[in-house]
Formats: C-alpha cells, sequence, structure tokens
C-alpha cells in the first residue's frame, strides 16, 4: 500500500493502493467537494484510488498548532490531540503523549516532532508499524495537513490550528472521504463490521419473534450504512458490501441463546436473481437450521417472472422473501397476489400518526393488511414508535410490529433472553 500527501500550488493528490493482481482499465469517480476517484480493479479484490482535490491542501506555512483526530479506542469518539509537548509520543504505554490502550500498539509505538517548522514523524520499531496515507514507514516523514496517519490498525487525521480558510471545510471534507476510502478495505473483510439486531414482534401477544439485522462500523468515515454504501458505492462494491454485512449478521447471531429469525436487507445493487440465490444459498450452507428471511425492497425488481423465480429460489433453501418500505413508493398491489412474499413490511410513511389520520386512511390501510392476509401474505408496520400509533396498527389488522417503541438496533450482547422463531 503506498501513498503521499503533499501541498502545492496546484492540485494535491492522494493516492491508496491495493494490488493483489494485475489491474484491468481504471474507473474515475467523482464524488463532489471537488474530488475525483481513479479506480482500478483486478480480478480479485484490488484497487488503485487516486484521490485528485480541486483546490489545494493547507500549506504548512500558514499553520501555527498541530493536532491529531481519531479514536483511542475502537468503541470511543472521535478525537483531537494537540500534538504538545513535543516531541510528541504515541504508544500503548501510560507515559506516551497519547496512550492507544490496544494490543496491536507497541509500548513507544511512533513519534511526532518539529524541524525548523516542519511536522515530521518516525516510527520507533514497532511491531505492526505506522503508515502515512497507507505507505509504511521507514526512517523519517515529513506530514502535511490532512495527511492521514495510521498507527497499525489505529487511524488518525493530521490537523492544524488555522486562520480563516475559505478552503479549510472543503479539504477537511475531502480527507474524511480519502480515510473511508483508505479503511474500506478492513470493512470489506468483514472484521469491522458490527450488526445491530432490531426486534420484530408478534402484535397479538406482544413477543418478540425476529430481528431485522442493521450494520453498523467503528471505522471513521464509515460508521453509519449510508457512508459504508456510498464509499460501496464508489468503488463498486455495493453487492459485496451488502453479502459481507449479511454473512457478518448470522455469524454474530450465534450470540443469541437460541437461534434467531433474521430478517436480511439486500442493496439495489443485487439485481441478479441467480447471483442473491446463490449467496442466500452460502448463508444457509452456514445457518442450517436458522429461520432466514431475506428483505428486497418492493421496486427494486420489476419483473414478476424474476420475483417469482427468487421466491422460489429463496423457498428451495428454505429462506423467506419479505418485500420491504410498501407503501414508499409505487406499491404494486396487483402482484402481490401472483409472487406472494412471505412477509409485507408497511413503510413507515403509512404507518406515522396512523392513530391521527382520517376514517379514510385507516380504511386503505386497514384494506390494503386484510388484502395481504387473504393471500397467506404476514403484514408487518415498520417504524412503529409510539403506544398510540402501536394501538392503531392493531385496530388495522397487522400481524408483526417493528420500531422504537419496541427496541432500537442493538448489537448481540445487548440480547440475553431466548427469542422463539416465527
Amino acid at each position: 500500500m503506498n501513498g503521499t500527501v503533499r501541498t502545492t500550488g496546484q492540485a494535491s493528490r492522494v493516492t491508496a493502493a491495493h494490488l493483489l493482481d494485475e489491474p484491468s482499465s481504471p474507473t474515475h469517480v467523482s464524488i463532489g467537494l471537488g474530488v475525483c476517484f481513479q479506480f482500478t480493479p483486478s480480478a480479485h479484490y484490488s484497487q488503485v484510488m487516486t484521490i485528485t482535490a480541486s483546490q489545494p491542501l493547507i500549506a504548512a506555512s500558514t499553520v501555527r498548532g498541530w493536532t491529531l483526530a481519531g479514536r483511542v479506542t475502537e468503541e470511543g469518539p472521535v478525537r483531537n490531540f494537540p500534538l504538545s509537548p513535543m516531541p510528541f509520543r504515541v504508544g500503548r504505554r501510560s507515559e506516551m503523549e497519547l496512550t492507544l490502550p490496544r494490543q496491536t500498539i507497541s509500548g513507544h509505538h511512533a513519534e511526532l516532532f518539529e524541524r525548523d517548522g516542519v511536522l515530521y514523524i518516525r516510527d520507533n520499531n514497532s511491531t505492526n508499524g505506522t503508515f502515512v496515507n497507507g505507505q509504511r514507514l521507514v526512517g523519517e516523514w515529513e506530514l502535511q495537513e490532512n495527511d492521514l496517519v495510521q498507527f497499525a490498525d489505529a487511524p488518525f487525521r493530521v490537523n492544524g490550528t488555522l486562520s480563516a480558510s475559505p478552503s479549510h471545510t472543503r479539504c477537511t471534507d475531502a480527507c474524511d472521504q480519502a480515510m473511508a476510502f483508505v479503511q474500506f478495505d478492513r470493512l470489506i473483510s468483514g472484521n469491522a463490521i458490527i450488526p445491530h439486531y432490531q426486534p420484530i414482534l408478534d402484535l397479538s401477544n406482544n413477543s418478540t419473534v425476529a430481528y431485522e439485522v442493521l450494520v453498523r462500523s467503528r471505522l471513521i468515515g464509515l460508521e453509519t450504512p449510508m457512508f459504508m454504501f456510498t464509499a460501496a458505492a464508489q468503488l463498486g462494491l455495493s453487492t459485496e458490501l451488502s453479502e459481507v454485512a449479511r454473512r457478518a449478521a448470522l455469524e454474530e447471531s450465534g450470540l443469541f441463546p437460541n437461534p434467531a429469525h433474521l430478517f436480511l436487507n439486500t442493496h439495489p445493487s443485487e439485481l441478479n436473481v441467480e447471483k442473491l440465490i446463490e449467496s442466500c444459498a452460502d448463508l444457509r450452507n452456514f445457518g442450517t437450521h436458522q429461520p432466514l428471511t431475506i428483505e428486497i425492497h418492493e421496486g427494486a425488481i420489476t419483473e414478476v417472472a424474476a420475483l417469482e423465480k427468487l421466491r422460489n429460489g429463496l423457498a428451495a433453501l428454505d429462506v423467506s422473501l419479505a418485500f420491504d418500505d410498501f407503501g414508499a413508493g409505487q406499491a404494486r398491489i396487483a402482484e402481490l397476489a401472483q409472487v406472494r412474499p412471505r412477509y409485507l413490511k408497511f413503510d413507515r410513511c403509512m404507518i406515522s400518526e396512523l392513530h391521527l389520520a382520517d376514517a379514510s386512511r385507516r380504511h386503505v390501510v386497514a384494506s390494503l393488511v386484510s388484502m395481504a392476509h387473504d393471500v397467506g401474505i404476514i403484514t408487518l408496520a415498520e417504524g412503529v414508535e409510539t403506544a398510540d400509533e402501536h394501538a392503531a396498527c392493531v385496530d388495522a389488522g397487522f400481524a408483526l410490529g417493528q420500531g422504537y417503541l419496541y427496541g432500537k438496533p442493538m448489537p448481540a450482547t445487548h440480547y440475553l433472553n431466548p427469542s422463539p422463531a416465527l
């Protein structure tokens, strides 16, 4: 992995590379903020990314003081650490100016220092190395504003205390994007994804019968699904990330006392029915007896024949199909009877303040619920947040409910009691 960040009067450039094979033709991807990526994929997961900022990074001569921005622990918040006093030592030992209590960090891992007004970093023969913009340090390295520094697996961004600068926000935003891309390989490997499980309740007795899986991460710039899939989309790896997230969810659910019924999401990029069924077959091989349901947006696959093929392929694997976000877009009611997913999840827009809705709206919702039940589809109300909404959903005939009223998405360790499967 190699890279440099240097400040000039021209456009500044960051390069991060993972070379596992001979690259194929490059693809240029714009992410806004005057930033363009050149992405060169290979036959395996490998890439060359070039980030070119249309505005220069902040010159070292304008810096009045330096800070490092990052997390001391993987669970902790992002903090700014002034580089004072100098030399500024980083390591696992308590007497360091910055103590990182991680097993991957050496006792005195690295140090930063100034010489003639220029900031440098050097590795102190650490076990797992120090990296600047992806390149492992050998000797000293001159640092610039917005450089990405990794002490083993702990990433930090170099910041300067500046006078007012119209380009400061732009550079910071671009660097946050760069840090996300530098760390994306950790995310796609699966070991940085943290599955969170939100309970789904049987509204007839308020018992938990299943969990929808949502994902989080502790990696800077990749903390939420939106950030993760934004980066994945720029790299053309949305499907791969979606598959990794489902596998991580299934593995982590082993912490539950009993095999939990999991509702697993798909990404709109997963339009290839054969490939999606193949991915689900891998999940079934891993979780042989675990109840599984695959959610797809009700408008993601438009061909009825393709939907039937997906339903039948999943059924052969003993995996259920759920239509998600029903009512958020063009609800294709006529296709429900033909495709017959096992579950139909009504979007929050149809549930919000349902108890305050006029009689006609409540009648429409109840009629849709009844129509689904008539063809053997189990209905689920999403986004239930109040007791009044819960009561309205029960009155409308919903079988299942999900929302903050019943529980927020939480890691598997939060759930200590066994939950029956639907």
